[in-house]
């Protein structure tokens, strides 16, 4: 598989663009690695809270997305979220976490994902996540 560019499919930044690799996708799921950087907002005295990881998870699921339905860069949202559990309360940063999703269902503009967010062999979270997205310029 070749190397892609997350930078262009996410419409987010550094330091909120965590997700900084797919490792992995098919048609039903996608693996990524994600850094925490020392910059993060989410950052509470030098630790990320494992529920951040939620962003973590709407991230590799809106790569999904757009590397399955739409082909392209576009905004979106988490709709809904199921069944979270944080096992991990706290990380410190500039650490790299591994992000698995899996599609339960849905199309191009919304679907629904389980997923979870690993440090080294470690559940930080899991959750069942709707994500949605939107065409460029419907939200502002």
């Amino acid at each position: 598989m070749n190397k892609l560019d997350v930078t262009t499919m996410l419409p987010h930044q550094k330091p909120m663009l965590m997700v900084s690799e797919i490792v992995t996708h098919d048609d039903q799921t996608l693996t990524a690695r994600a850094t925490i950087d020392g910059d993060n907002p989410l950052l509470e005295r030098g630790q990320f809270p494992g529920y951040g990881a939620l962003e973590l998870l709407a991230q590799a699921s809106g790569l999904f997305l757009g590397l399955q339905f739409s082909g392209e860069v576009r905004p979106g949202a988490i709709v809904s979220v199921r069944d979270m559990q944080v096992h991990t309360p706290w990380l410190p940063a500039n650490e790299t976490l591994m992000v698995e999703t899996r599609l339960l269902g849905g199309g191009d503009s919304a679907a629904m994902f389980h997923g979870k967010v690993m440090h080294h062999q470690s559940m930080v979270m899991e959750a069942t996540v709707t994500v949605s997205s939107f065409p460029e310029g419907v939200i502002s």
